[in-house]
Parts: C-alpha cells; sequence; structure tokens
C-alpha cells in the first residue's frame, strides 16, 4: 500500500508531520517576561510615533540610553495584543517559528537532501531550539536564516542572480532584531567556503558580486532607527553582558543542552565521514557559529538552524547506502510520519484540559498576588526586583511606578550590573548598595533559591510577605509604619548555596519595629504552627504568658501544655507547678486533672486518685484513667 502512494503525497506527509511538530513545541503558554517591556515599547512607539531610546521606565537611570534594535517586533506584538491579547501573540509566534522552520526544510529539499532525512533533522532542530522558542525578537532571527538558507539553495542551483535578495532582506531583519548581523556573518562564511572548493567551475557564487552583496548587506544593518547603535551593542554582548549571572549567558553543557550536543556530534560525524567531499561553503557556518553557541547557549537556536541542511544532506547520504533504499525509504517515511503524530497526539492528550491549551500567559508566570499586595500598601514606589518581575512591573505599572532595573540590560550603565552581582550577599553589603538608589522596599520571585532572601536585615527591614513564590520586605520608616505594624512577619530569611533559603524565628520584635510584644509572640505562634514547629510554637507561647498576653483560657491551655512537656522529660515537681496554674485558672481542664494526677502518683497517692476520678468524671472516654482507678 505504501508503494501505491501518490508521489506527492509520501513526499508531504513527513514534512508536514515535522512541522506539526514544531508548531506543537511553539503553541505554548508564555513564559518570557521579556515581552512585556517590548509591549510597553511598542505601545509607546504607536502612542508617540517614535523611540524613546532611553530608559524611560526606570527609578535607577531613567536618562540612561536604552540602544533599542527591535522596535519593528516591538510594535507588531503591541498591535497583536490590542487585536487579540496575549493568545494572538502565542498564535503568531507559532505561526513564526514554523514558517521559519518550513523556510529551513525547504532549503534542505532544494539543496538535494531527502525527504525522510530532511524532515527528521528537522525534529531534532527543533528540540534544540525549544528553549528559544519564546516571544522575543529573535524569532525573526530565525525566519531571517530560513530566507537566507533558502536564497543560498537556490543560489546553488544556478539562480545566482538571487543573491542579490540578501540585501532587502537583511535590511527588513535589522529592523526587528540585533540577530541580523548573522546574515552578513553566514554570508560572508559561506562565500569563504565556496572559494576553498574545488573545482572552479562548481562554485556557487560569482566574487565581485558577492563582495557587492556583502558590503551593501552590511551597511543595511546600519540602516534602522537605531542607526550605528547595532555595533556597539553586540560589543556590550562581548564584555559585560557576557559575566552577568543570566541563563542565556551560559556556556553549552551536556546536561542542560543535550539535543546541542547530539546535534554537534551530528555535525562532526558528517565532516569526518565527509573527507575531502565536505563542501566549505556548508561547512564554514556550521564550525564558526557552532562555536558561537557552544561559548552563549542564546545562539544555540540560530546555529540549529543552519546546522540543518548539513545533518540533512549526512543523513540522506547514509540513507542511500542502505539495501533496498526506494522501498525501505518509503516505508520509514510513512511510519516516522505517523509516529510522529502520535507523539504530538500524546503529548497534547497528557497536557492542559483547557479547551484552548497554549494561549495565554503560563501559570504563575509573576508573583500577581505579592505585586497586588505591594500596590495596595504603597510599597511599589522605590521597590527593589529582580530582571524578570521587573519587566512585568513597567509594562503594567509605568507611567505611574518605575522599576529598579529590568532585563533591557544595556538600558543600565555597567557599573551597575557589576554591583549586582558582585555585592556580597551580607545584609550590610546589600543594603548599602539598595541606599544609594533609594531603595525602600523589596520583591524577591522564586523565594526558594533566590540567593538576597538572607541579604535582608531585620533591624532595618520588616519581612511582610512571604509565600511559597515570593518574599516582601518593607523598611523600617515612617511611610512604612503602618504596613509594617499590620503585616510584620517575625521570620529572619537564611541562604546557603547549597540549601536554598530557609527561617528562623525572631523570638522578641526588633527595636525599631511598630509591632507590640504580644501581638508578636501570637504571629510568632501561629507561624510556628502552621508549619508543624509545635515545640518552637510553644515556646512563643510561653514568652507571651510571661508577658502577660493571654486570656485565661489561653494561659490555662499554654500552663497545661508546658506541664506535659516537663512530665514527658521526668520533671515531675514543675510539671505540678503548671497543671496547678492551668486548674486556677480553669478548674475543669480535665486533661491538666489527669496529667497532674499521674504526676502525683508516686508522691500523693490519695490527692493522684482524687485528681483522676474528677478528670473521669470530667471525660469518661479516658480509658488510661478508668484503668489506673481500677487498678491497685
Amino acid at each position: 500500500m505504501v508503494k501505491r502512494l501518490p508521489e506527492a503525497l509520501w513526499q508531504a506527509l513527513p514534512q508536514l508531520a515535522a512541522l506539526a511538530f514544531v508548531a506543537h513545541l511553539a503553541l505554548a503558554p508564555i513564559a518570557e517576561t521579556d515581552l512585556f517591556f517590548h509591549l510597553k515599547i511598542g505601545d509607546l512607539i504607536l502612542d508617540r510615533g517614535a523611540i524613546p531610546f532611553r530608559n524611560l521606565f526606570s527609578f535607577t537611570f531613567p536618562d540612561h540610553p536604552d540602544p533599542d534594535l527591535a522596535w519593528g517586533f516591538q510594535v507588531a506584538v503591541a498591535l497583536l495584543h490590542r487585536l487579540g491579547g496575549f493568545p494572538a501573540i502565542v498564535l503568531a509566534k507559532t505561526l513564526l517559528v514554523t514558517t521559519a522552520a518550513g523556510l529551513v526544510l525547504r532549503a534542505c529539499v532544494r539543496s538535494g537532501c531527502g525527504v525522510l532525512a530532511s524532515s527528521l533533522a528537522l525534529v531534532v532542530v527543533a528540540l534544540a531550539a525549544e528553549p528559544r522558542m519564546v516571544e522575543r525578537p529573535h524569532l525573526v532571527t530565525l525566519l531571517g536564516l530560513g530566507a537566507l538558507l533558502l536564497l543560498l539553495a537556490e543560489v546553488e542551483r544556478g539562480r545566482r542572480g538571487l543573491i542579490w535578495l540578501a540585501v532587502p532582506l537583511t535590511w527588513l531583519w535589522a529592523n526587528f532584531h540585533a540577530g541580523v548581523f548573522l546574515g552578513p556573518l553566514v554570508l560572508a562564511l559561506y562565500a569563504a567556503g565556496a572559494l576553498l572548493d574545488r573545482p572552479r567551475r562548481e562554485r556557487p557564487l560569482v566574487a565581485g558580486d558577492t563582495a557587492i552583496v556583502l558590503a551593501l548587506a552590511a551597511a543595511s544593518t546600519l540602516l534602522t532607527p537605531a542607526g550605528a547603535r547595532l555595533p556597539a551593542y553586540l560589543l556590550w554582548h562581548a564584555t559585560l553582558g557576557a559575566t552577568r549571572s543570566i541563563d542565556e549567558f551560559r556556556a553549552a553543557d551536556p546536561w542542560n543542552d543535550p539535543w546541542f550536543f547530539l546535534l554537534a556530534t551530528a555535525c562532526l560525524a558528517a565532516l569526518i565521514l565527509g573527507g575531502r567531499r565536505t563542501p566549505w561553503r556548508r561547512a564554514l557556518p556550521v564550525l564558526v557559529i557552532g562555536i558561537l553557541a557552544w561559548r552563549s547557549v542564546r545562539f544555540v537556536a540560530e546555529w540549529a538552524w543552519i546546522a540543518m541542511p548539513w545533518v540533512a544532506d549526512a543523513g540522506s547520504r547514509l540513507a542511500a547506502r542502505l539495501p533496498a533504499r526506494i522501498a525501505l525509504h518509503r516505508f520509514a517515511t510513512v511510519a516516522a510520519a505517523i509516529a510522529l503524530l502520535g507523539v504530538i497526539a500524546l503529548q497534547r492528550r497528557a497536557g492542559p484540559t483547557d479547551p484552548a491549551p497554549g494561549l495565554g500567559l503560563a501559570e504563575a508566570l509573576v508573583p500577581a498576588l505579592a505585586i497586588d499586595f505591594v500596590t495596595r500598601t504603597g510599597l511599589r514606589d522605590r521597590m527593589y526586583a529582580d530582571l524578570d518581575v521587573g519587566c512585568y512591573l513597567l509594562w503594567e505599572g509605568w507611567p505611574r511606578y518605575r522599576v529598579f532595573q529590568d532585563a533591557r540590560l544595556p538600558a543600565y550603565p555597567d557599573d551597575f550590573h557589576r554591583a549586582l552581582d558582585e555585592t556580597a550577599l551580607a545584609p550590610a553589603a546589600w543594603d548599602a548598595l539598595l541606599l544609594r538608589h533609594g531603595v525602600d522596599a523589596a520583591l524577591l520571585h522564586h523565594a526558594g533559591t533566590n540567593m538576597r532572601a538572607g541579604s535582608f536585615d531585620p533591624e532595618e527591614w520588616a519581612l511582610v510577605l512571604r509565600d511559597p513564590e515570593t518574599l516582601v520586605f518593607a523598611r523600617r520608616t515612617p511611610a512604612h509604619e503602618r504596613v509594617i505594624a499590620e503585616h510584620e512577619i517575625p521570620l529572619q530569611l537564611r541562604f546557603t548555596f547549597l540549601a536554598g533559603s530557609s527561617s528562623e524565628p525572631i523570638t522578641a520584635p526588633p527595636p525599631r519595629s511598630p509591632v507590640p510584644p504580644c501581638a508578636w509572640h501570637a504571629r510568632l505562634a501561629a507561624i510556628l504552627d502552621g508549619e508543624g514547629d509545635s515545640e518552637r510554637a510553644l515556646d512563643a507561647r510561653a514568652r507571651a504568658l510571661a508577658g502577660g498576653c493571654l486570656r485565661p483560657g489561653e494561659a490555662s491551655e499554654v500552663h497545661y501544655r508546658l506541664g506535659a512537656r516537663l512530665q514527658i522529660a521526668g520533671h515531675l515537681r514543675e510539671a505540678i507547678v503548671h497543671y496547678d496554674r492551668a486548674l486556677a485558672l480553669r478548674p475543669d481542664h480535665s486533661r491538666a486533672l489527669a496529667n497532674r494526677g499521674f504526676a502525683r502518683l508516686p508522691t500523693d497517692a490519695t490527692g493522684a486518685r482524687a485528681d483522676l476520678t474528677r478528670a473521669l468524671a470530667l471525660d469518661p472516654t479516658r480509658a488510661d484513667v478508668r484503668a489506673r482507678l481500677a487498678g491497685p
């Protein structure tokens, strides 16, 4: 039956399945907070008709230059959001990624690679690129690279005049993303490789034309509203940008980036097996940009796109050596397509039950409850927040509020970045940095792993909100006294790189806390009870008891529990003292009577029997008391 399939159908089936897999990976909720500052800038451009080019959104450096090189993307996402909200952006992202994948897949096929090999290569490439399938301007770079690879494939087929299309392609690309530098770079490496390839008559490029195209393409990268800002922006990323402690600047490693290393191994194997027949025009871009991707994972997706034709070509050569390759190829093509579609169906079925899965914002992308809290309580005006939260805060709150920082890293001075990364975790050093910028509140997301969780000294800062994901601190100022009085949490945070963040009870209010001691002890006891730490909760209540903070009923219960603790430890006389006090406040406390009776047995049998008899009368369910009274 496989042999009877029309030629066009078995050719299209694996390609459509591979593209469906790409769309499946891309159709995911928005988990990229950088989108928020792009949205805000896009809205400003639409409303004002001009690009700001300065850091409007920060109270730390509001006038610092912001080399905006993605205005086209920003306007596009702002228009999409106005049209259909976040779901429209997710759908557009999915379409953009799938189109880019379709272009590079078409480039492979037009270069003579087998359909099955190209489709399978796209699946691996998509898995390597998946972490970068997010709502950021580099998606346009993936589209630009796909178009450029298809253009070069057509040039190799003899349509040399098409190379001139690289110039308008680069110009359009430059207005959406700084990754446009990869266009002239790939073209230059391809041309250099073509000069090395033999024989001369098979070289796909004309040297003179290529030099002019390269010069014009490089010049067109500067024909944007950002002008000559691109070189400085790229240089920034090669210096300070590479030292900022941000995940996308890290080097690739096998644990976190297995698909990158799988692709790199495939490329290396193709180079070794190909030997002298390896075309340098394809190898040079893969090798050079592969080094860039290895040094910084932010380029892994782009490199995977560039490497795909080489991997597909190697797979095609390997398949051509298999016996009975035509029948096997067609059967494998259909089987692979069906298997891939099955994987998509299973993963989608195991995913969210929402009728429109993958649309909108990811769950818990930002700490919404904490943001609402700091807004309601007036803590937001000069508040420290991390990069990711800062992106959301500026989109949601500007111009009423400005942020401490956000992910537009070049929009802040180098010294600022160094200070944030190099300032010690010790509270004194961290507080000195925050004081320089007038910070009087702090919101920390990912509380369990945030290394700044322990950098806030309770003498100066009050913890006013704590949940599994978020911490909020308020500086002890007159302006925040009311908030602190209502919400201060009597805990001190600690942080270690081995264990993450942890909390310790603060047994007495710090000198500048407006919380009365009685309220302090009550809050601490309630927190410790909630954490299942009943012993330390009892200690807090004992301090409240000593301070005269408890009502008679509460005091009686605390005396009873203190007595029980002492009795378990074998301190019977001290235990009896607490039971006496408990019963003086509440004579019908059956558990205190029973415990006092058992505690008095060794020294006062008559008094013990009286206590046990009365306890049983008050609580007839006490089998232990009944058994004791029935005994000798």
